[in-house]
This record gives C-alpha cells, sequence and structure tokens, in this order.
C-alpha cells in the first residue's frame, strides 16, 4: 500500500460552499439575512435603516475582514476583552533588584 502526505494548511479556513466561503462566513451572512427581517418592524423607516446598516456592515467585516491574518471576528473579540478586563500593575521600588 501506498502512503502519501497530505498538505494540511492551518492558516487558512477551509472553503466547503462552492469553493469561495467558509461555514462561519455563510453563517454571518446568514445572520445579516435575519438582520434585514428589522426592517419588517413597525418601527419609523430611519431607525430601521440606520439599525440595518450598523448591524450589515459590521457583520460583513466579521466574515470577510482580516488584520494581521487574523478575522475581523476574533480581533473584535480580543480588543473587547483588553478593553473590559482587570489590568494589574505591580509597584517595584527603583533600588530594589529582582
Amino acid at each position: 500500500m501506498r502512503i502519501f502526505k497530505i498538505p494540511y494548511d492551518i492558516k487558512r479556513e477551509e472553503k466547503i460552499f462552492g469553493g469561495y466561503l467558509s461555514l462561519r462566513q455563510v453563517l454571518y451572512l446568514m445572520l445579516i439575512g435575519i438582520t434585514c427581517s428589522i426592517f419588517l418592524l413597525p418601527i419609523p423607516k430611519i431607525l430601521s435603516i440606520s439599525i440595518i446598516s450598523i448591524l450589515v456592515i459590521f457583520l460583513l467585516l466579521c466574515a470577510f475582514l482580516k488584520i494581521n491574518e487574523q478575522n475581523f471576528d476574533k480581533f473584535f473579540f480580543y480588543a473587547l476583552k483588553y478593553l473590559f478586563r482587570r489590568k494589574k500593575y505591580v509597584f517595584r521600588r527603583e533600588n530594589e533588584e529582582c
């Protein structure tokens, strides 16, 4: 029996929908479709359009934008985590040596 090496790229997601979209991207696009249903609610049209546009832009960024080869949704989560976590400051005297 022959043994072949199978290349595995861990830096990129598997494109399983038509060879172009990953599962994560398809889920974000489905959320965009659900977000557009806000337009059917009985609220003022200007308010619904502004809410829809903000959410759609954010979800499109999460689906397709990469910053330093990291997806935007992970980048955004890490930024929020950094902003809201407790920061620990250690005080050391100048003449004290480690």
